[in-house]
């Protein structure tokens, strides 16, 4: 267990505004690295199984993202909502993987077969790496390490006269973790997802994507980016855009949102697999990248754009 002292390191950043300087402190809080700047907490990754998860030890998840806040303080995602205890904030596990013959169901815990499980979070100059495994435990001889998973968190400030914010930048590595290949299965959701704050609904929320599309026509359309905004208690607006990079496989990936389920909470999922399964061979590394900017405020569709089109053009 890393010490529980804040680690501070001194990052610099270019908005669109110019360039500027900021301090993010990183502090390990019983399996949780929060990360904060000028003492206002931004998020927290859950890199240890959770110890008292509402509906039971099934349901001790790791590998996300709550809270996630915009600079203002709001919360910008749900955790373990009633209708989905499942779901995790901003988290980005396979519905289902295939290996030895097994088909493992990784996203709905309470079926006991398999998980994402977090093993550590390190703090670095430029924000976190983590490390996490694949753990399928349906395996004839107990529970079996199938894919090991390295995410690179990088963190970016962000401000325009509409928006002030944040950049959190994914870089998500699969290796296999034995000789066996892995096989993410076809499935309408799976891959990188939000669910977004427990205090939007169809009322006092909108979602976007790239192509246009809203909240009753987005579902199982392709899309680069995906945008959910929203009202905030002090009757101001605070958002969340996703962006997929165009190295992805299946890029532009199809989305999974939902219209008014669950009186229209917010959900929106970047789908690699949702027309067909992706196969990983031992030996080899798989990637996927997203980027990520909460903020306070709100964005158009023109600067969604244009924010995408400067994430496309970065090595």
């Amino acid at each position: 267990m890393m010490s529980s002292s804040p680690v501070v390191f001194a990052v610099f950043f270019t908005s669109l505004v110019g360039v500027a300087f900021a301090e993010f402190s990183f502090k390990d809080n019983d399996g949780v690295m929060t990360v904060s700047q000028e003492g206002q907490e931004l998020f927290g990754y859950q890199f240890q199984p959770l110890e008292n998860p509402v509906g039971g030890d099934k349901f001790k998840g790791s590998n996300f993202i709550h809270p996630l806040k915009t600079p203002s303080g709001f919360t910008g995602t749900d955790f373990q909502p009633v209708d989905h205890l499942h779901h995790f904030g901003l988290w980005w596990p396979w519905k289902k993987i295939k290996v030895d013959g097994r088909e493992i169901i990784t996203w709905e815990l309470q079926k006991g077969e398999g998980l994402n499980q977090g093993r550590k979070a390190v703090p670095t100059k430029t924000g976190i790496v983590a490390e996490s495994d694949y753990l399928d435990r349906t395996a004839p001889d107990g529970p079996l390490g199938v894919l090991h998973e390295t995410t690179q968190i990088g963190i970016e400030n962000f401000k325009t006269t509409l928006a002030d914010g944040y950049f959190l930048d994914f870089d998500i590595e699969h290796r296999c973790s034995t000789e066996l290949p892995v096989e993410v299965s076809k499935y309408r959701y799976s891959g990188f997802s939000i669910r977004a704050s427990k205090d939007w609904s169809k009322d006092n929320s909108t979602i976007l994507t790239s192509e246009g599309k809203r909240r009753l026509e987005a579902n199982f359309t392709r899309a680069v980016w995906v945008k959910g905004e929203g009202a905030v208690p002090m009757g101001e607006s605070a958002g969340v855009l996703m962006m997929g990079h165009p190295s992805n496989h299946a890029h532009p990936e199809l989305l999974r949102t939902w219209d008014t389920q669950h009186n229209g909470a917010v959900f929106a999922n970047f789908n690699p697999v949702q027309d067909a399964s992706w196969n990983f061979e031992p030996g080899k590394a798989y990637a996927r990248r997203y980027r990520v900017l909460v903020y306070d405020g709100e964005i158009n569709k023109e600067q969604a754009d244009r924010l995408w089109e400067e994430y496309r053009n970065e090595k």
